[in-house]
């Protein structure tokens, strides 16, 4: 059962490590919110991810290869929401932006937003899919019920392990960097946050032209 976990946490990591729109996310709320924004939303992202595991362990997963209109709805909600995001960032870096430890974005608003972040993903929910189909070469000897709450649980935590090492980066990084960097970060993020969500929306619209 210890290496289903390991194997549940390991895969965990894959996912959240590699950079997209919920470690920008992420990211974008470390630099206005500190450590408590980071991981506020990093939480919302968490939830998203967990959700659409339990969806796909049921099935779920075939509604977007059934009705492809909810894929495309999904993937042009989530392409306007970076559109949203990225623009209030670059606004924020052309303000001259400053962290905020205390105040900001209410707790609600910071775990929504990174909720809606992986819940408008289609991509997110059809690789899980592939997980649940794939359980089995994954290395767990029967898929039964224990087994997958273990993996669940192994998930669960690899998941809950980024966020709070995101949340140290935040409360340990941002709060040392000039101005002049934290302008710079943001821009960054803000560019890459446009950048992810209008590539988004030509793969949506350049089968229409």
């Amino acid at each position: 059962m210890i290496g289903i976990f390991l194997r549940g946490l390991l895969l965990s990591l894959s996912l959240s490590v590699p950079l997209g729109p919920g470690n920008l996310a992420i990211l974008r709320a470390g630099l206005r919110s500190g450590w408590r924004g980071a991981v506020l939303t990093g939480l919302g992202t968490v939830a998203g991810d967990l959700t659409y595991f339990t969806l796909s362990l049921v099935g779920a997963a075939t509604l977007l290869v059934q009705w492809p209109a909810l894929g495309t709805a999904m993937a042009a909600a989530g392409a306007v929401l970076l559109i949203g995001l990225g623009m209030l960032t670059l606004r924020d870096a052309w303000r001259g932006m400053s962290v905020s430890w205390e105040a900001g974005a209410s707790s609600s608003r910071l775990f929504l937003t990174g909720l809606a972040i992986t819940l408008t993903n289609p991509m997110v929910l059809l690789w899980f899919a592939a997980i649940a189909s794939t359980m089995l070469r994954l290395g767990i000897p029967e898929v039964t019920p224990t087994a997958v709450a273990v993996f669940y649980g192994g998930f669960t935590a690899g998941s809950l392990l980024w966020v709070g090492l995101l949340g140290l980066v935040a409360h340990g990084g941002v709060r040392r960097l000039s101005p002049p960097v934290l302008r710079a970060l943001t821009l960054l993020c803000g560019l890459t946050l446009l950048a992810m969500g209008g590539w988004s929306g030509w793969q949506l619209l350049a089968p229409l032209g």
